[in-house]
């Protein structure tokens, strides 16, 4: 067995953990108190009732670009910090809490190893997809840089991450849809990273087997308890998962053709993931033959199983009213060569992915997720 490491946070999941939060604050004898949240649950903190003094910045937008660490830091004077929201938000919260008290601006921060965090640290979730809320890891927009910058250090791991189902329940379908592909995501390529453990396979093998199911029922009945609590589950799962494995292809892949449609993270790395899974398959087909059952897919024999995971990926993303081909996000061929050229800018991924990321095939790749090329007789 090869070694590896594994870090996790303290972790509080239940349904209506969130109106418990005080205890969680004192816990960690927080004193000033900044909530960052999104607009959607600003009402929903203001209604806790709680005890201690507080404010709260709700103007996060997705995506977000480096610039609001500052914003915030200016204008409020905090030594806890409590991020309750999407994905945007809650890494938003982590580089904030790891900012403040800091000279430095917060884009000066980048390529360098962070600063020991000085905030205490909540996070909550209110999607069930990015998985922020247990991991080292904040993504954002950074002025002249072409894709998103990783932040990728211990300082960001948070004091305690509270998951509380009944915050989805408010989710539309799309942000269901594409949250919970993202997570799904997260699971499959830590599942099948080269950086892959016991330990990540354990968490990413049981979110697998979950989302597939679990996604539907929640996309199709926002008011299913169970299903929402099972894409809770999960996401926390494959956060975990990836949080030690890392992402490889696929967010590598959805990073390089964001700049043409802008659209939410899950959805980009969810339409071009058939093709990744296809083009990985031989690398390890036993792994991929597990995703494939898992999606509903079988085939004659282990490799015919495993390049049926792709086509059973394309499927759910048709069940949730997704596009599974770039061309319906507006891609054409005159984009593949610029495509191509901003995988390789995502080095970490590349080089964790289980198959060597190789320029020439990447073109016939991106070419296929133009053009929904998943043809079975060509395998």
């Amino acid at each position: 067995m090869d070694s590896f490491s594994f870090s996790c946070v303290r972790v509080v999941f239940g349904w209506g953990r969130l109106e418990r939060i005080e205890e969680e604050v004192e816990r960690l004898k927080g004193g000033k108190v900044v909530f960052i949240a999104d607009r959607a649950v600003r009402k929903a903190v203001e209604e806790l009732n709680l005890s201690f003094d507080y404010e709260i910045f709700s103007d996060v937008e997705p995506e977000p670009e480096i610039g609001i660490v500052d914003d915030i830091i200016e204008k409020f004077s905090f030594d806890t910090v409590v991020g309750v929201g999407g994905g945007s938000t809650l890494d938003v919260a982590k580089l904030t809490a790891v900012a403040a008290g800091e000279k430095a601006k917060a884009v000066e921060l980048v390529g360098k190893k962070l600063p020991e965090r000085k905030c205490k640290l909540l996070l909550c979730p209110t999607t069930a997809g990015t998985g922020s809320e247990v991991t080292k890891l904040a993504v954002f927009k950074i002025p002249k840089r072409e894709v998103k910058y990783v932040f990728d250090d211990e300082s960001l791991y948070a004091d305690i991450a509270i998951i509380d189902p009944k915050l989805t329940l408010s989710c539309p379908p799309h942000v269901t849809a594409s949250s919970g592909i993202d997570a799904f995501c997260h699971a499959i390529e830590a599942y099948t990273s080269l950086f892959s453990n016991p330990i990540s396979d354990m968490f990413a093998e049981k979110a697998i087997a979950i989302i597939p199911k679990a996604l539907r029922e929640a996309y199709a009945n926002g008011e299913n308890v169970r299903a929402r609590t099972d894409m809770s589950f999960a996401s926390l799962l494959a956060g975990i998962a990836f949080n030690s494995a890392g992402t490889g292809l696929g967010h590598a892949l959805g990073y390089a053709h964001n700049h043409i449609h802008n659209s939410p993270h899950g959805k980009s790395v969810g339409i071009t993931m058939p093709y990744v899974l296809q083009y990985n398959a031989i690398a390890d087909l036993e792994k991929h033959a597990r995703i494939a059952r898992a999606l509903g897919e079988s085939g004659s024999s282990l490799r015919e199983t495993a390049l049926r995971a792709g086509i059973g990926f394309a499927k759910l993303l048709k069940d949730l009213g997704m596009p599974h081909k770039l061309s319906d996000v507006g891609a054409g061929e005159d984009d593949i060569e610029k495509i191509v050229d901003r995988i390789f800018l995502s080095e970490k991924h590349v080089r964790r992915n289980p198959r060597v990321v190789r320029r020439e095939e990447m073109y016939d790749v991106v070419r296929k997720s133009i053009h929904g090329i998943l043809r079975e007789e060509e395998y």
